[in-house]
C-alpha cells in the first residue's frame, strides 16, 4: 500500500480532529484539519485552484458541523471534483446513507458510524484511497 496520502478533515470536535491527525500522521500521511464545513470548502477551493498544490486523496467529514454540515460541504466539493473520495463520520449513519445516494454514483462516498475504533478508520481511509476492498456502507 502506498503511504504519504493527503487527507483533508472537517471536524468541529477538537478531540476527534486531533485523534484523526495523530492516527494518520503516524502512518505517514499529511493531514489538514478544518473546524467546520465552511472552512473546509474554502480551503478545498483554494487548493484546487492552485495547480501546484497537491490534491486531496480523501476528505473526512463530520456530518454535524456548524456553519455548513457535512452533506452541504460534500455537495460543494463534488461540484469541484466529482470523483473526490469522501468519508462521512457520523452517529447517524442509517439516516445519512439515503441522503448520500443523490450526491454521486456512490463509489467514492462511504460512511463510518460512531463509535468506531482506530483500526476501522484506518481501514476505511487507506483501502478506499487505494481503491481496494470497499467496506461497510459504500453506496451502491
Amino acid at each position: 500500500m502506498r503511504m504519504g496520502r493527503n487527507i483533508l478533515v472537517a471536524e468541529d470536535s477538537p478531540s476527534y480532529a486531533l485523534l484523526y491527525k495523530q492516527i494518520f500522521e503516524s502512518r505517514g500521511h499529511t493531514v489538514t484539519v478544518t473546524s467546520d464545513g465552511e472552512e473546509c470548502v474554502a480551503l478545498y477551493k483554494n487548493m484546487t485552484a492552485n495547480s501546484d498544490a497537491r490534491q486531496f486523496d480523501m476528505v473526512i467529514l463530520d456530518y454535524s458541523m456548524p456553519k455548513k454540515n457535512g452533506l452541504e460541504t460534500a455537495k460543494e466539493i463534488l461540484q469541484i471534483r466529482p470523483d473526490q473520495r469522501i468519508l462521512f463520520i457520523s452517529s447517524f449513519g442509517d439516516e445519512l446513507t439515503p441522503k448520500l445516494r443523490a450526491l454521486s454514483n456512490g463509489t467514492n462516498i462511504d460512511v463510518l458510524e460512531k463509535p468506531f475504533n482506530s483500526q476501522s478508520l484506518i481501514q476505511k481511509v487507506e483501502f478506499e484511497i487505494e481503491g481496494q476492498v470497499q467496506t461497510g456502507l459504500v453506496l451502491q
